[in-house]
């Protein structure tokens, strides 16, 4: 027989996939609360892009709703090597058919890799207009570690 004699445990500020959990024999006695401390809000898109990493390769074609920012608004063809495949990723402009259109606001919620695309599609802030662009562009822009930020501003 065992018996564990803490009976609280508090941890402040904590990423929301922090391993924590899983440390508890019966993690459903858990009483989680997440709150959202990190937003992101897309100002120079192709610089954005194409200075971050993807997870997979991802060669298509976004179109950017973006009402404040005109610069951002149109089509970008996006396209970039997994971890593996090195090389810089690239967004430029461009007049070719659109795999996918997408608010900026959907695109910046993606942007660190803790929302899944695929979860934005199916509440109707993307559309997908060549079938298995969501989950390329996705799977590419997801991240095995979720985006957090320990400092409240």
């Amino acid at each position: 027989m065992t018996r564990d004699l803490v009976s609280t445990v508090r941890a402040r500020v904590r990423p929301a996939d922090d391993p924590i959990l899983h440390l508890l024999s019966d993690p459903r006695r858990a009483r989680a609360h997440l709150f959202d401390g990190l937003y992101v809000r897309i100002v120079d898109l192709p610089a954005a892009l194409a200075a971050r990493a993807y997870a997979a390769g991802v060669d298509l074609v976004i179109d950017v709703v973006d009402d404040l920012r005109p610069e951002n608004q149109g089509r970008w063809h996006l396209q970039a090597g997994g971890p593996r495949d090195g090389g810089k990723p690239s967004c430029e402009r461009t007049t070719a058919e659109a795999d996918l259109t997408l608010p900026v606001v959907a695109l910046g919620a993606a942007y660190l890799g803790g929302i899944r695309l695929g979860a934005l599609a199916g509440a109707g802030q993307v559309t997908e207009h060549r079938p298995g662009a969501v989950a390329e562009l996705s799977t590419a822009m997801w991240w095995d570690t979720a985006p957090w930020s320990p400092v409240g501003f």
